[in-house]
């Protein structure tokens, strides 16, 4: 009985200490999901490492063994206490290192770098839980690490490095290792020594382990660092600082502008700025000269909203010796522009206050979000779609739909050249319409004069051997060692060249199904499709903030588009070639082209009246005596009691006449006189409000004329010009109602002929909206098919007024009425073929307009280009 009662008293005994554990082992699981678990796990988790403390103005002493070769400098940046944690912010900071030996300065380098913050969701009371660096002290910011490698020159005795802050704010944390040479015999020991390798390259570098070239990723792997210890007593010759450091890091977002930093051999960046700022520029290179010489000159353009250019010249930095300008920005929108004119690659950034970084809009850190408000400022680059062609591709072809009209059979080519390096070689494209059954409609060719574009490149597929698209096998192993010999340390996959766009237009003709496009080296192309809008194109936030004088956006996005892009129909064929591409495109302000700005008119002015018989209004505008074929057709302009002299010129065959002009009839019954050099010569009675008196002939020359009267409000003309100055002219004017005004244009050849139309209204200013509409041909002229043209012609729109920059006209009969005058240019382009054409004007609004018309001769038979540079490009082109 004893027996059973022990037994059951085990039992009972086990079960509750089970139940004890089992209880206590549930305690401890639940506590390990706590925030505090968390917390210290974070810590536990981490590396602990001991890191010398850099004040700015002090400086740490690492003796440095004889037989060093290289050493590893491992810093953070330890930021103020307080600074808000912001991932888009990046820091750049230096590192001045100073090796001594007994007989003087062995060497003595700056060195630069970039770095950023490191953090993960989630977050416990305000504390991240992933980090790739920190300290016990919470509120202190330490950034990503970053590694510094110094080779050493030889030296027969012992040294001492040296190492401060190579500014003068700002504190680092910094390790010195020492290299150890070893092998790696076992294939487990390279394989794991490859994956230390490829956490230290993101500890060092934004590039990832697989861009990195050849020999950094053998460095990296076969290293062995022996850490190396400071000089001193501790607390008074240096200062320690604890750092706790994971593996953690974001995601490389930013690989693609690391390498846009990387300022190729001849490349260029543009960053759009708002004013007043002052940024600082840095330039320096990463190459390991063991006689550092100085790269290229490199160009620092600024130009501003209302077109003021500032260029400054710069010699290119020393390797390993970083140079800072500082820019002073004016008020308003800049873009500053960064050319290396050199030939071997350069490293750059821009700083500035975040607040001037003009950027699309999107993420961007908010006011105050960094303790010194500075940012890197990157360029705005817009990527589009597109194709190559080439030798060694498929030849490109657009399907074309039967149905479409005289606009939708509008094709828009825009071609590049591509190239691994700067080339001039001449480009040339092959265009040829079929129809249903294959057969050639016509054909066309694009001849232009490659020039390098520094501001665009084209981002390609990765093809073996490092070949072009489209380029044929056997160009590809000429061309692999020239381009892998451009680097120097890393690769990456930068932007391969293309050449300044050639841009044409071609309507097809009726019955086409098919274009294809053919050239004889690897060119990219784009096809736009034309469907026009109902409102004028504009560009889109933040370009949109700034009035612009003397320049405009170049590749900034609009509103709305007028060119559509289109894609290949044998783009399956395409793709598997890797002839699909993105094309980057820097978003800038660059000045008015030549097509934009005004050109001189030459020949003579051949006046054009409107069809029918609409009313006409005479007006009298100024215009300059000094020619003389006009002499005949300008007046003088008289008040009485105000003398002016006059030129009477023998070869005007009629006779002196006064046209006179009274306000009201109550000055009806007057007496006028007219007095040729103080001598009265003419005297009549004031009959009507306006009228006409025949003077008595008069001898040529230059004469005095004065007007005497005592009739109010009455003003007269003079048929003869003035002696100096200028005199008036007689115009015939026709109001524009809203049934408008239709106008003949005679086209002789394909050349472009301009109809002016002069609108005069009561008012100077420009106006706010549309105010009149134009159309060609009832907006559906005879086009040219299968010519390539430069530009097309609107056949509708509605153009708003400028302002009037003339002096005003006066309608003949009503003193004291001021009209004002401004050319409208309607130009039929090389696309419109030769014949009579019609455009038609009407009045948009209830305001009062009138209007006069006038050619510049015809243009010559054959002024068709076969070749363009888009220099003075137009907005919606910029896609």
């Amino acid at each position: 009985m004893k027996t059973r009662s022990r037994a059951l008293l085990a039992l009972l005994g086990l079960v509750a200490g089970l139940a004890l554990i089992w209880g206590a082992s549930l305690a401890v699981l639940g506590n390990t999901d706590t925030p505090t678990a968390r917390r210290d796990a974070k810590f536990v988790n981490a590396e602990r490492l001991i890191f010398y403390r850099l004040e700015p103005g002090k400086e740490m002493r690492v003796r440095v063994p004889r037989e060093a070769e290289e050493l590893l400098i491992v810093t953070h940046e330890l930021l103020p206490d307080g600074t808000p944690y912001a991932p888009e912010k990046q820091y750049q900071y230096g590192l001045q290192a100073i090796l001594r030996a007994p007989a003087g300065i062995v060497l003595e380098r700056s060195i630069f770098t970039r770095t950023r913050q490191s953090k993960g969701q989630p977050q416990e009371d305000g504390t991240f839980l992933e980090e790739s660096a920190f300290t016990t002290n919470a509120t202190a910011q330490v950034t990503d690490e970053r590694e510094f490698v110094l080779r050493l020159p030889e030296r027969p005795e012992h040294s001492v490095l040296y190492l401060r802050p190579a500014g003068t704010r700002g504190t680092l944390l910094a390790r010195v290792y020492v290299r150890a040479h070893r092998t790696l015999p076992l294939l487990a020991s390279q394989k794991l020594a490859q994956a230390r390798a490829e956490v230290r390259a993101g500890r060092a570098t934004f590039e990832p382990f697989e861009k990195l070239s050849e020999d950094t990723r053998r460095w990296l792997t076969e290293e062995h660092w022996e850490r190396l210890n400071a000089e001193g007593e501790a607390g008074t010759d240096y200062q320690i600082e604890p750092v706790y450091r994971t593996a953690f890091r974001l995601p490389l977002v930013e690989a693609t502008e690391s390498v846009q930093e990387r300022l190729g051999a001849g490349r260029a960046v543009a960053l759009n700025v708002t004013g007043p700022a002052k940024p600082v520029l840095w330039l320096w290179s990463d190459a390991t000269d063991a006689r550092p010489q100085a790269h290229g000159p490199v160009t620092v353009r600024t130009l501003s909203q209302d077109g003021v250019v500032n260029t400054l010249e710069l010699p290119g930095p020393v390797a390993g010796s970083p140079m800072s300008h500082p820019l002073e920005l004016p008020p308003g929108v800049h873009t500053v522009t960064v050319r290396n004119e050199g030939q071997q690659d350069l490293r750059y950034t821009v700083e500035g206050p975040f607040e001037s970084w003009l950027m699309p809009a999107g993420p961007r850190p908010a006011p105050g979000a960094a303790a010194d408000g500075r940012v890197a400022f990157l360029p705005d680059t817009r990527r589009t779609e597109a194709f190559a062609t080439g030798p060694a591709c498929p030849e490109l072809e657009l399907e074309l739909d039967p149905r479409m009209d005289a606009a939708g059979r509008l094709v828009r080519i825009d071609a590049r050249s591509l190239d691994r390096a700067p080339s001039r070689e001449p480009l040339h494209l092959s265009l040829t319409v079929l129809d249903a059954q294959g057969r050639p409609l016509g054909q066309a060719a694009l001849d232009a004069t490659t020039e390098p574009a520094p501001f665009e490149g084209a981002d390609l597929v990765s093809l073996p051997g490092g070949a072009l698209p489209c380029m044929p096998v056997a160009a590809v192993t000429s061309d692999a060692g020239s381009a892998g010999s451009a680097g120097s340390g890393e690769v990456t996959d930068l932007p391969a060249w293309v050449s300044q766009v050639a841009s044409a237009r071609l309507f097809l003709p009726p019955g086409a199904r098919k274009l294809r496009v053919q050239a004889p080296r690897s060119t990219i192309v784009q096809l736009y499709s034309f469907l026009p809008g109902g409102q004028p194109l504009a560009p889109t936030a933040p370009y949109t903030e700034a009035a612009l004088t003397g320049v405009r956006w170049r590749n900034a996005p609009v509103d709305q588009r007028a060119w559509h892009p289109m894609r290949p129909a044998n783009l399956t064929a395409l793709m598997q070639g890797g002839a699909r591409m993105e094309l980057l495109s820097q978003v800038r302000l660059e000045p008015l082209g030549p097509e934009n700005e005004a050109v001189a008119p030459s020949g003579d002015a051949v006046v054009v009246r409107p069809y029918g018989t609409p009313s006409v209004v005479e007006v009298l505008e100024s215009a300059p005596s000094d020619s003389v074929d006009v002499v005949r057709a300008l007046s003088t302009f008289l008040e009485p009691g105000r003398a002016v002299r006059a030129q009477f010129d023998a070869r005007t065959p009629t006779r002196p006449e006064v046209r006179l002009s009274l306000k009201d009839a109550t000055a009806l019954g007057n007496e006028v006189e007219v007095l040729l050099d103080g001598e009265p010569l003419h005297r009549f009675t004031v009959r009507s409000t306006r009228a006409r008196e025949l003077l008595p002939p008069l001898p040529p020359g230059e004469h005095e004329v004065l007007l005497r009267s005592s009739a109010p409000g009455l003003t007269a003309m003079l048929n003869r010009p003035p002696a100096a100055g200028s005199g008036l002219r007689s115009r015939s004017v026709y109001p524009v109602g809203a049934g408008g005004l239709r106008v003949p244009v005679r086209k002789t050849g394909p050349g472009a002929v301009t109809l002016n139309v002069v609108v005069y209204t009561p008012v100077a200013e420009a106006s706010t909206g549309p105010r009149l509409s134009i159309s060609v041909d009832g907006g559906n002229p005879v086009r040219r098919a299968s010519v390539l043209v430069p530009h097309v012609t609107r056949a509708e729109r509605t153009v708003a007024l400028p302002a009037s920059e003339r002096d005003p006209a006066m309608p003949a009969g009503r003193p004291g009425v001021k009209w004002y005058a401004r050319t409208v240019p309607v130009t039929l382009g090389e696309d419109i073929a030769p014949g009579l054409h019609t455009v038609r004007i009407q009045a948009l609004g209830n305001e009062p307009m009138w209007a006069r018309f006038f050619v510049f001769g015809h243009a010559p038979e054959d002024t068709a280009p076969r070749e363009w540079n888009r220099g003075g490009w137009q907005l919606e082109e910029a896609l």
